[in-house]
């Protein structure tokens, strides 16, 4: 018995590094473990929404803890969206594209079919494909 109480926090996966880790670690893991966190993935809004529901009840958290906390949730923990399912929306969201670029990849889709690439993605004109490059680890086919 005593030796799974020993291994128990070896279970615990580790969060990635990065800016902001440490508060996540102090402040988050207070009431989660890092397993929770790591199995979920949000837009920079939607972890904005949990962070402020989460840190509610914590008026010690400084606003600027806690921008570092979403900024770095945001980044290790982005949303991936399938841009051959998605709607326009979905992927201006999950991809910080600009409305006008999320549609004109939707039309893109409907028009060609689907996308199997990023190098497929770079075809349509009216995205960057600098942004593309940016967020490809998101991306789903």
């Amino acid at each position: 018995m005593l030796e799974l109480a020993l291994l128990i926090p070896l279970l615990a996966q580790s969060l990635p590094e990065g800016p902001g880790k440490e508060l996540v670690e102090v402040i988050c893991t207070a009431c989660h473990d890092t397993n929770r966190i790591v199995a979920k993935q949000g837009t920079k809004a939607e972890w904005q929404s949990r962070v402020l529901e989460m840190l509610q009840e914590c008026p010690d958290v400084a606003q600027d803890e806690r921008d570092k906390i979403v900024n770095y949730l945001a980044k290790s923990f982005p949303k991936h969206v399938n841009v051959n399912t998605a709607s326009a929306k979905e992927i201006e969201a999950a991809l910080e594209l600009s409305a006008k670029e999320a549609e004109a990849i939707v039309t893109f889709r409907q028009d060609n079919g689907k996308f199997h690439a990023v190098q497929d993605l770079k075809k349509v004109a009216a995205v960057d494909s600098a942004k593309l490059d940016a967020v490809k680890d998101r991306i789903e086919y």
